[in-house]
């Protein structure tokens, strides 16, 4: 199994959680992924909607997911979605970035 790591970026601001789910798909799934609360930690519900981070965004979301990075553990953006949400289900303005351990 691996553990996987989900970013959301709503300007300057991370949001992240460990758990062990399925990886994004091969394009962004109909209904968006959103930030819920499980084990005290913030997670994303539906991680399968990520699809692949755009070429166009692949900078920002390797800068992204590069703020979860600590000594031990690298990480990358796998996956995105242009409407990912937040806890309160409204829609991150710049999307959401799924990021897993390199």
């Amino acid at each position: 199994m691996k553990t996987f790591i989900y970013a959301a970026v709503l300007g300057s601001v991370l949001v992240s959680a460990c758990m062990t789910a399925p990886g994004p798909g091969m394009k962004e799934g109909a209904v968006p992924p959103k930030l819920v609360i499980k084990d005290n930690a913030k997670t994303w519900d539906n991680t399968g909607s990520f699809g692949p981070v755009p070429a166009s965004l692949t900078a920002k979301g390797e800068q992204s997911c590069a703020t979860l990075n600590t000594m031990d553990a690298k990480f990358m953006a796998i996956g995105y979605h242009s409407h990912a949400m937040n806890a309160d289900g409204k829609v991150f303005a710049e999307g959401g970035y799924y990021c897993a351990r390199k």
